[in-house]
């Protein structure tokens, strides 16, 4: 499944996925987009929720502006997402 990433996210991710060895799995294609073959999906998203829970709330639990960034990669991989990628298939 390929899967745009918009540019002032792209850091995080490739972030994200080098502190939680997810880089291996991961590839980065032209234009923004990533792949992800299997349970990369989910193993990305559990590892860029671990990064919210560590790095991305306030003390009051409220999301931060990583947060917020985090949650806006959580959006792009997560259910849902890539449906007309999976349809074709």
């Amino acid at each position: 499944m390929n899967l745009k990433v918009p540019l002032h996210l792209r850091a995080l991710l490739d972030e994200v996925c080098a502190k939680n060895g997810c880089h291996r799995s991961i590839e980065k294609m032209e234009g923004g987009e990533y792949s992800l073959e299997g349970n990369d999906r989910e193993w990305l998203i559990d590892a860029l929720v671990r990064e919210l829970l560590n790095t991305g709330l306030n003390v009051n639990d409220e999301p931060n502006g990583r947060g917020l960034d985090i949650e806006a990669l959580i959006d792009v991989f997560g259910p849902g997402s890539g449906r007309s990628d999976e349809s074709a298939s």
